[in-house]
């Protein structure tokens, strides 16, 4: 066998010599028509040469064949194929790697495709690997990797083909770029790598049919480096119909999914689950999928049990689904089922997690919760009742407690249908709360999914008519009889009003006795009287309209008048009365600004409101202030701005009256790029520059003091979130006034305290004021007066970042960060420009 070995690696090495250095095109030919005799084991060639066929047949195409391959690439000319009469030349040495061995001629392609530089070499290369891939050089390889048991010893070898064969779209599109094939594109490649593994997945069906062994390794490796690579979806929308088909018709199906699932080496099992769990249609085909592995194999039962229902949140609920029904549908699971719902209503309850986890990871557990109910038997919530009620109640007080609304919403409906589930007829938990189209979602995963496939064959059987054949005599009769009764018969609709148009009563007003106010004086009476709602409600209907109509003398009663609304209850259910009574606020404000700012942020701060009162305040004067900022609606019309007002006196008595107005049409109608624009802006005073301090510094002067009714550092974070919103806004309204700077450095101040706190809504809402601290300020006051601040206020946005563990802080984060890189650089464009 030594001399054997010794002759062949003689023949490489004359192979090697004659292709380096050819006396002309037909050593060249015979050179490669010889190797490729030997290739498909000629007998003449192979007798002549080393005599004996069988071994030279397995030893030379595994050892020996893919060195000759390169060979042939590295000396490859492009002579060889352009000439007419060097046609056979092209043709034998396609077939050099098209016929030969699989494993060798992909391997060598590949690396081939890697290592060229751009030129004919490489693109000789590609256009094998296309025509290697069209004639099933796929499945060649497959099939010849699954006939033996891996050898151990040459393990290094198979991890190579298939890290070869998943990474071959990634490897393509690196080297190739824009010049890339759309047969190697993922959405290509991964499907007809899927289709082949399917082929020969059919072929040992028939064997295992047949009684004979099989071999998966191979593919549970391939499939577990695709999915690994970053395929894994498009791996198994190609996979999942034919095995979900193959494992509903066929036990032996089963069988062989489930080799090729678990057979997955453990690093890359958490890709490939969660990929198939998120592509099953149904949770009853998981157990086909994997079987009873969660019990046998610790990787699985940490995936499916833990990490990705604690660590991890997706969108798609078919994966939260098909692993609690998986854990739920078998005795033998139902264990780790409940144990699971154990935990998961504990991490829900908890105070800690629910302060540091995102709305979304929160959301994903209680969609968890809300399935797993509806796995639970009579028996398992017999067992779990006393223990889980426990866990509910400091739950629910920790999500009413809550500043977010959705987490309120979504605690309250889950403790509802917690309390009905396990208790049916105990005392049923009820809480006030929109039941929106969220909560309804949410109470209808409760109810396990049905088989799709089932439903399926449901609607296609009621499709089918079956009606009884009667004679054709029958049928006559019928159809008579029903002619002459629809006849006979008059439409009771001919007669109805049916038909009539309505009127039109959307603008009809309300009869009432009450008159109109004409004052502001008559409408605080009205405001203030108790026994009369229709008054109350024509008064408060008409504040807005008079305080704007007819200002004068309203500085005198401003504040006694926002009092009375400030304090003005819903006491008879009025129509629109919270924004009816908000405007009004927000016009007293507009109006008598300093007098109103005075008295409600002084009030903000007192005992005896409630947090609702407080709010309100917060949202009034930030609406005030943006308000007053806007430039009037009457100013003087912009300069240089033509009139679109044609008259006939112009355009009679000037003979180029018509011209100059085409030309002012033109003009007006054209839209020209990078000229910038070409009007002039009049200056406006800032209305609300004056009263600016009335309505920012007493915000923030008693902000750590605790009251008997209020705590604002403490368990009222929701008004401080507010609060910090209410600034930003009039900060931003302050825009080029002469105190936005001091207004600025008491602000970051202020900020600098909380930027860190426990509640999400006062991050978002730091995270929106620092935003407008930046958008306000003067890029060179930012950069000179509050260098320090800002730098600072920099390198807190970047931790936030990257260590905040809620989307929506870090999105706020990232676009502050964006408008203070923008002002750095238009500063250090305006000082190059200036020097």
């Amino acid at each position: 066998m030594n001399i054997l070995r010794n002759k062949m690696r003689m023949y490489v090495k004359e192979t090697e010599n004659s292709m380096k250095n050819p006396k002309g095109i037909d050593e060249v030919t015979n050179v490669i028509e010889e190797f490729y005799k030997i290739t498909i084991g000629h007998e003449q060639t192979v007798s002549s040469k080393f005599q004996d066929v069988r071994f030279i047949r397995e030893v030379f195409l595994t050892e020996f064949y893919p060195t000759v391959l390169k060979i042939f690439i590295d000396t490859l000319q492009v002579e060889w194929f352009t000439s007419p009469d060097h046609k056979h030349v092209s043709e034998i040495f396609d077939k050099v790697f098209l016929d030969g061995y699989p494993v060798g001629a992909f391997t060598v392609l590949m690396r081939s495709v890697d290592n060229l530089e751009l030129g004919f070499r490489l693109n000789k290369c590609v256009s094998l690997l296309e025509k290697f891939l069209d004639n099933s050089g796929l499945f060649q390889i497959i099939t010849t990797a699954c006939k033996a048991a891996p050898d151990r010893s040459l393990d290094f070898l198979w991890e190579d083909l298939i890290s070869l064969m998943a990474t071959l779209p990634d490897k393509t599109a690196n080297k190739l770029q824009l010049q890339n094939s759309e047969k190697f594109y993922p959405q290509h490649y991964i499907p007809l790598l899927c289709s082949e593994v399917m082929e020969v997945l059919h072929n040992m069906h028939q064997k295992l049919r047949n009684n004979n062994d099989i071999h998966l390794e191979f593919i549970s490796r391939v499939v577990g480096k695709v999915c690994i690579s970053g395929h894994a979806v498009i791996l198994w929308n190609s996979l999942v119909p034919p095995l979900e088909q193959g494992v509903r018709e066929d036990y032996i199906w089963s069988r062989i999914t489930e080799r090729i699932v678990t057979g997955v080496p453990d690093r890359c099992l958490e890709c490939t689950l969660t990929a198939l769990l998120s592509q099953l249609t149904w949770y009853g085909l998981v157990e086909k999928f994997i079987g009873g592995s969660v019990t046998t194999k610790q990787k699985i039962k940490y995936l499916l049990c833990t990490k990705l229902v604690f660590h991890r949140h997706s969108q798609d609920i078919l994966l939260l689904q098909n692993i609690i029904g998986y854990l739920g549908s078998s005795h033998t699971r139902k264990s780790l089922l409940r144990k699971m719902l154990r935990e998961l209503l504990s991490v829900w309850g908890d105070s800690s997690a629910l302060k540091h986890t995102s709305v979304e990871q929160h959301l994903y557990i209680t969609k968890a919760l809300f399935i797993g109910l509806g796995f639970l038997k009579e028996s398992d919530k017999a067992e779990i009742r006393e223990d889980f009620i426990q866990l509910l109640m400091p739950g629910i007080q920790c999500h009413i407690a809550s500043s977010d609304h959705r987490i309120r919403k979504i605690g309250m409906a889950l403790a509802e249908t917690i309390s009905a589930v396990l208790d049916p007829k105990g005392q049923q938990l009820k809480f006030e709360f929109p039941r929106d189209e969220e909560v309804e979602y949410l109470v209808s995963l409760t109810t396990p999914p049905q088989d799709p496939g089932l439903q399926s064959l449901r609607n296609g059987m009621s499709n089918v008519n079956i009606t009884p054949v009667s004679s054709q005599k029958d049928i006559l009769t019928e159809s008579g009889s029903e002619e002459r009764e629809a006849n006979l018969q008059i439409d009771p609709d001919l007669d109805s009003d049916d038909d009539l148009v309505p009127y039109d009563m959307s603008n009809d007003k309300k009869l009432t006795k009450t008159k109109q106010p004409k004052y502001i004086r008559d409408c605080m009476e009205g405001l203030i009287s108790v026994d009369d709602p229709e008054k109350l409600e024509v008064c408060l209907g008409a504040t807005e309209a008079l305080i704007r109509r007819n200002p004068d003398g309203l500085l005198e009663i401003a504040e006694e008048f926002t009092k009375i609304l400030l304090h003005l209850s819903d006491r008879y259910s009025t129509d629109n009365f919270v924004p009816l009574r908000f405007r009004s606020l927000v016009a007293l404000a507009v109006y008598a600004p300093e007098q109103v700012s005075k008295y409600l942020t002084t009030q903000f701060y007192e005992r005896n409101y409630n947090l609702r009162q407080r709010m309100d305040i917060l949202e009034v004067l930030g609406a005030a202030a943006q308000e007053l900022s806007q430039p009037s609606e009457s100013q003087p019309m912009e300069k240089g701005k033509p009139s679109n007002k044609i008259t006939a006196l112009d355009s009679e008595n000037s003979s180029e009256g018509w011209r100059e107005i085409v030309k002012q049409r033109i003009e007006s109608k054209t839209r020209r790029f990078g000229r910038g624009s070409r009007k002039e802006v009049v200056a406006t005073k800032n209305k609300f520059a004056p009263v600016a301090g009335c309505f920012f510094y007493p915000l923030m002067a008693n902000y750590d003091r605790k009251e008997n009714t209020f705590d604002l550092m403490g368990e009222d974070s929701l008004v401080l979130a507010r609060l910090v919103h209410t600034l930003g806004v009039i900060i931003y309204a302050a825009i080029n006034t002469p105190a936005v700077k001091q207004m600025a450095d008491r602000l970051l101040e202020f900020l600098w305290v909380i930027r860190f706190h426990s509640d999400v809504s006062v991050r978002h809402a730091v995270l929106f004021a620092v935003s407008m601290v930046i958008l306000s300020v003067p890029g060179h006051i930012l950069l000179t007066d509050l260098q320090s601040e800002i730098m600072e206020t920099k390198h807190w946005l970047e931790d936030v970042v990257e260590k905040d563990v809620n989307a929506e802080s870090k999105k706020v984060a990232i676009q502050s960060l964006v408008l203070l890189e923008n002002v750095i650089k238009q500063e250090f464009t305006k000082g190059a420009d200036l020097t």
